[in-house]
């Protein structure tokens, strides 16, 4: 497994840690509202021909055939999967705050179902002869996947003991306590 303390060689893991979770948050808050206004939307009586038709246009965009009903029960999965989503993203930002592996590997292990979820759909996708969609959520996949990886790096080194806490102890050292000292002899 790769130790390297950093999240896309910039940011220090714990800190890609938070924000991811914090922009998974964030991306599964965008799909919620979206999933639940296309819903009640298209659960109006009084615009239900035009609004079928709608999505009806849009799913062939994308290349796919769907009813009425495939488009209420795909935005209730939606639904569900988006809630989840937003439950494990606050699950991650407590574990690195809170330093507790547990909680880290708990949105790890959500974070393989999402995987195996997307790859599944991709294919479905593809047995479909749907190639844009099932080129994104690939590609969305692979993304994810180099996401879990820090994830389990940041796991395994809390595991290891590394603490990955934001507040500094009385014991800790400052590593930029050097540079502004108030000593200006060294100027």
């Amino acid at each position: 497994m790769c130790w390297s303390e950093k999240f896309c060689y910039v940011v220090p893991a714990n800190l890609g840690c938070v924000l991811v979770g914090i922009v998974n948050f964030l991306l599964s808050l965008f799909a919620l509202s979206i999933s639940v206004a296309y819903f009640i939307v298209e659960t109006n009586e009084s615009h239900d021909d035009l609004v079928s038709a709608q999505s009806v246009h849009f799913a062939r965009l994308l290349g796919v055939k769907l009813n009425l009903a495939s488009v209420r029960i795909i935005l209730s999965i939606v639904i569900i999967i988006a809630v989840s989503w937003m439950l494990f993203s606050l699950i991650l930002v407590a574990g690195v705050i809170k330093n507790k592996p547990s909680l880290i590997l708990c949105y790890f292990s959500f974070g393989i179902i999402i995987t195996i979820i997307c790859q599944l759909s991709a294919l479905l996708f593809l047995v479909a002869s749907c190639w844009i969609p099932a080129l994104v959520l690939f590609l969305l996949s692979l993304l994810h996947i180099h996401v879990l990886v820090v994830v389990h790096t940041v796991y395994e080194l809390m595991l290891r003991g590394k603490d990955f806490s934001f507040q500094q102890h009385r014991d800790d050292e400052d590593p930029l306590a050097d540079c502004f000292d108030e000593d200006s002899s060294r100027i």
